[in-house]
């Protein structure tokens, strides 16, 4: 983004923030016009030739409903971002009972996700993160939800807005069709299980907080956490109990969850039984 616009951004956020953020172009979809006479015709030919039509159709064909989407070139990216789907709430299907809860995605949030692509677009993360047989993007997804960790706690958030992002990836999974490439919460969560650490690792450079967060984990076991999934958020009730899984996969598959059962107001004791899953006093134990 250029110099006036960053200017504008900070007005946007209430606050500009503390890191200076990775060169971009941003379009908001409530203030398009505006954005569409800034556009590069670069960018107006990319999304002409992904999404026909005026730019400006494009530009909500390419969001299609989502918070945000962010499209990189060798050396561009644009950010593209829509403020009025962030409010809607979250309806949530968990066990034939409809839940509404208010929504966990801010326009500042998704903005620095977003952002986390284009900073993390070179990450040698991007190849040590990869796992076979799982969603190509996923490394992209987990690198920019811990951008958004490290600028978060650079401007001085407290844990309840980390811990929204968890809930927002745990909330992808309870879905019709689950959302596995945003799931970042085996990553997420045992960095927010030890607070100190993590704020102490925001104040170095994000290279250094990237090297510092991950080398220090194991690899989660995302295959055995999706046969896990896959039976527990099934649309129709599954004829036979959950497939058998070492009780550590077990244990760690439900202390992901259960926060995110405790802020939807679900009894996460009686839901975990009935989906023969351990409920944990402490869900950080799991996580040493």
């Amino acid at each position: 983004m250029r110099g006036w616009g960053w200017a504008l951004l900070g007005l946007w956020l209430g606050a500009a923030p503390v890191s200076a953020a990775p060169d971009h172009q941003l379009c908001r979809l409530d203030a398009l016009e505006s954005c569409l006479s800034e556009l590069s015709p670069q960018w107006r030919n990319i999304l002409n030739r992904l999404w026909p039509g005026t730019v400006a159709e494009s530009v909500q064909e390419a969001l299609a409903g989502q918070g945000g989407v962010t499209l990189l070139t060798d050396t561009d990216a644009l950010i593209l971002l829509d403020p009025e789907s962030l409010t809607r709430p979250h309806l949530v299907l968990l066990d034939h009972q409809l839940i509404e809860r208010p929504p966990l995605r801010t326009f500042r949030t998704t903005y620095y996700h977003e952002l986390g692509h284009v900073a993390t677009r070179d990450s040698p993360w991007l190849e040590r993160l990869s796992r076979p047989n799982w969603p190509e993007h996923w490394p992209e997804e987990v690198l920019a939800d811990l951008y958004l960790f490290w600028t978060q706690l650079r401007e001085g958030a407290d844990l309840s807005e980390l811990w929204a992002q968890v809930h927002l990836r745990n909330l992808g999974l309870i879905q019709a069709k689950p959302d596995w490439t945003h799931w970042s919460s085996p990553l997420l969560v045992p960095l927010l299980c030890q607070p100190d650490r993590l704020k102490a690792l925001s104040r170095r450079p994000l290279e250094q907080f990237l090297d510092a967060t991950l080398a220090s984990q194991s690899a989660p076991p995302l295959a055995q956490y999706r046969l896990l999934g896959e039976r527990q958020f099934a649309l129709t009730p599954p004829s036979i109990a959950q497939p058998y899984l070492a009780s550590a996969h077990r244990a760690r598959w439900s202390a992901l969850l259960q926060p995110t059962l405790d802020w939807l107001g679900v009894d996460s004791q009686t839901y975990l039984k009935r989906h023969h899953l351990p409920y944990h006093d402490d869900v950080c134990l799991q996580f040493p």
